[in-house]
């Protein structure tokens, strides 16, 4: 009896594994939008193709929609920022696989921060709160992490909604047109990227002294590359494997790849993921419902 429970266990595995001769690959639409990095993911996919022996296609990470695509089977391996990652894996079969890191083999982070016109009242959160009402609040983008999302979900904990506590909200646009809006007095106090400041300032195009720093995030951990939990294992295995190896296999690659993530360099590598990894922002929220509700509204 057992002879025969295991032939037919092998003989459902060895099913299965021939049945999977296709992966598809999730990207954000950030990604899907830019021509470099368009071909930077169709590069990728040719090269997974090559090394795990299926073919893999490209599927555009769908906003609002993701969940149904993991679901729907439409979705088996997938970059995924931040916020996504968070909530896939609280709602979906989901499971991250590996994360961008330094040489230390640490994942590597980043951070968001609010700034303040030196010209403002405003140097401390107390002080933001008392002076919000007067001020024009300033975002980058509606789907950025450390521009919007982050600091909205800070905002939020302090009692402060952005649309209701200021006298207005903008979008700059991008992180360098923040900073440079707020350098010049034209948008008093708005949040950006603190790594992004930290580059500008280092490059000489700025000084710190021309801001008031009123809050800076905890770190960020990149988005991890995800796959659905139910993926073979021995595929799954190898996946992980070719990721790990990238950097050494095909230097070239991944030095386009890690472009693809933020605050790394051509250097960085990629190290088992840890889901304990993103806790940081799931305690930035009241609730999980709050992040998914935040991610709905504004992520394209």
């Amino acid at each position: 009896m057992n002879k025969f429970f295991n032939t037919l266990v092998a003989l459902l595995v060895s099913t299965f594994v021939v049945a999977q001769n296709t992966l598809y690959l999730g990207v954000g639409s950030n990604i899907s939008k830019s021509a470099e990095m368009q071909k930077t993911t169709e590069e990728l996919a040719q090269y997974l193709s090559e090394k795990l022996g299926v073919q893999v296609k490209i599927n555009s990470l769908k906003p609002g929609k993701t969940i149904e695509q993991i679901q729907e089977g439409k979705l088996d391996v997938a970059l995924m920022n931040t916020f996504g990652y968070v909530i896939a894996s609280s709602e979906a079969n989901i499971e991250a696989l590996v994360v961008v890191a330094n040489e230390k083999k640490e994942p590597i982070t980043y951070q968001s921060c609010i700034l303040a016109h030196p010209s403002t009242k405003i140097k401390t959160p107390a002080d933001l709160k008392k002076e919000a009402t007067n001020h024009i609040f300033g975002f980058v983008t509606a789907s950025s992490t450390s521009g919007h999302l982050v600091p909205r979900l800070y905002l939020n904990k302090q009692d402060l909604q952005p649309e209701i506590s200021f006298r207005d909200v903008i979008f700059a646009g991008s992180h360098k047109d923040l900073i440079e809006k707020v350098s010049k007095n034209e948008i008093r106090v708005g949040a950006t990227s603190y790594n992004d400041l930290q580059e500008l300032v280092k490059a000489g195009m700025y000084q710190m002294s021309q801001f008031n720093v009123v809050w800076i995030s905890e770190p960020i951990t990149n988005g991890p590359v995800s796959v659905r939990k139910d993926l073979n294992p021995t595929l799954k295995k190898k996946l992980q494997e070719v990721w790990l190896n990238l950097p050494t296999d095909n230097p070239t690659l991944n030095a386009k790849i890690v472009k693809l993530w933020h605050n790394t360099s051509a250097s960085s590598i990629y190290i088992p993921a840890q889901d304990k990894f993103y806790d940081s922002i799931r305690q930035m929220a009241n609730s999980m419902e709050e992040i998914s509700v935040l991610v709905g509204l504004y992520a394209e």
